[in-house]
């Protein structure tokens, strides 16, 4: 698979909140956080569980832009809370970087550009 088509599938399995499609794209061991986070994910199942909790609390994301980079794709999301959080909204980027067609790796920035130049290392 292209990188061109996991961002359109990433596009899809967010637009259509399709965790089997967004599963079907990682790697078993994808890697989603810092080492020193306590929320950090280090498989396809927590990843999983992640994305299904979230959505479970009312959580909303909404890919508004893919940007395909040597290494992976540029997801920006616009991401809503539900209640007590109403209004509390923002945009963020995450890089899903590809190895042999898999999402091995999430990371998260908090603009464009740096989202951006991470995909070229």
């Amino acid at each position: 698979m292209t990188l061109d088509e996991i961002a359109e599938q990433i596009w899809s399995a967010f637009a259509n909140k399709d965790l089997d499609a967004f599963a079907a794209l990682l790697a078993d061991d994808v890697r989603w956080g810092d080492d020193d986070n306590p929320n950090k994910c280090r498989s396809r199942s927590e990843v999983v569980t992640t994305f299904a909790r979230l959505l479970g609390e009312g959580v909303d994301g909404q890919v508004t832009e893919t940007i395909v980079g040597v290494n992976g794709i540029a997801v920006c999301l616009h991401v809503r809370w539900p209640d007590p959080g109403e209004g509390r909204s923002v945009d963020l980027y995450q890089d899903y970087l590809v190895t042999d067609g898999r999402v091995t790796e999430i990371q998260r920035y908090d603009d464009r550009r740096s989202a951006i130049s991470a995909l070229s290392y």
